[in-house]
């Protein structure tokens, strides 16, 4: 995941993943923009924080 958020220059990435009868995980898709914000406040705030901290001060060493 952190090669593919590099290689397109994103550093937000919301990947989806399956799992499927036989216990085999599949890689769907990244959402540079991720669909998460209509989960209650008390979910989504530290999520809102990290990315807005990661966002403003940038990648870590």
């Amino acid at each position: 995941m952190r090669a593919y958020l590099d290689a397109f220059g994103l550093t937000f990435g919301a990947f989806d993943f399956g799992l499927d009868r036989d216990g085999v995980w599949h890689w769907y898709e990244c959402n540079p923009n991720g669909q998460w914000a209509w989960f209650p406040d008390h979910i989504t705030a530290p999520i809102k924080h990290a990315i807005a901290d990661r966002l403003q001060h940038g990648a870590l060493a």
